[in-house]
């Protein structure tokens, strides 16, 4: 009982960190000039990172659905990282509106997923007959990165799932996501965390060992130990850094290789001499790629 006490707490000391630090920044807006954030009326509770100039893009737009951190984050907070993403031409869908506090759920992006394809369809949409809608990634920080676990585990339409700083507990349900969902994974699965300091080590590590056989699994860590335990600490990674620091270029190279096939990327990633490995602060483990 003391372990769940002090997960919860955990849990709400990061929603409230997320909240005031959300108030203190204000409105959002793109870090990048060349990618627009918005909300659509067509989509409630949830806002789109995309490459500006849609008529430019060359071919597709595979799919990124964002869930929020401490499942309450504004969906512009993680502007510097989820502009990156967006600015290597995907289209990127956070929950919740781009200055709302509120409660998301992994629903919420399933929702995402289900509104751009229906737009791909649509006859005067802005994304008609732009977007790739066979790959498609699921991703999210701390608790939104178990909403991204649950979706990518119960939706087969799911490419990817990327969890970050992040991992099931135990006693399971926070972010909707249980011990049960690794064993319905289905496609490549990759948990980042900022080394032994960040508080979802632990249950990353966990996930990581308990993942069934058949799923393509990384573990990456960028160890961000002096950056301390608290959530303000290791925890929060490289988001804010322009372009998203490290987090946000390994995310487009984990992007580009899961769901445009650039298959030069799996050496960063998959094998005891990957890249990622000789890259200082970065340990990446591997396992079940075949």
């Amino acid at each position: 009982m003391k372990k769940t006490n002090e997960h919860h707490l955990r849990l709400f000391v990061l929603g409230l960190v997320l909240i005031v630090s959300a108030a203190i920044a204000g409105c959002f807006l793109s870090a990048n000039p060349n990618v627009t954030l918005e909300e659509d009326p067509g989509l409630a509770r949830h806002c789109i990172y995309r490459p500006t100039d849609l008529d430019s893009v060359v071919g597709k737009l595979p799919i990124v659905v964002w869930g929020a951190g401490g499942c309450i984050t504004m969906g512009g907070y993680y502007t510097e990282f989820l502009s990156e993403i967006a600015s290597h031409n995907y289209v990127v869908i956070a929950s919740n509106n781009i200055n709302e506090l509120g409660m998301s759920t992994p629903q919420m992006l399933i929702d995402a997923i289900d509104w751009i394809i229906a737009e791909n369809s649509r006859v005067g949409s802005k994304y008609y007959h732009k977007i790739d809608t066979t790959k498609i990634a699921a991703m999210g920080h701390s608790c939104g990165g178990l909403e991204a676990l649950h979706a990518g585990a119960t939706d087969s339409r799911i490419t990817t799932v990327v969890a970050w700083d992040s991992g099931i507990f135990d006693y399971g349900t926070l972010g909707g996501a249980t011990k049960d969902d690794l064993t319905t994974l289905h496609g490549p699965t990759m948990w980042v965390n900022a080394g032994p300091k960040d508080v979802a080590y632990a249950q990353a590590e966990k996930d990581y060992a308990e993942v069934p056989d058949y799923v393509p699994s990384v573990w990456a860590n960028y160890d961000l130990s002096e950056k301390g335990s608290s959530v303000l600490g290791a925890h929060y990674g490289t988001f804010n850094d322009s372009t998203g620091g490290e987090y946000g270029r390994v995310a487009v190279l984990w992007l580009d290789f899961t769901l445009k096939d650039v298959q030069a990327n799996r050496d960063q990633f998959v094998g005891t001499d990957c890249i990622l490995n000789s890259v200082p602060k970065w340990s990446v483990q591997s396992k079940n790629w075949g």
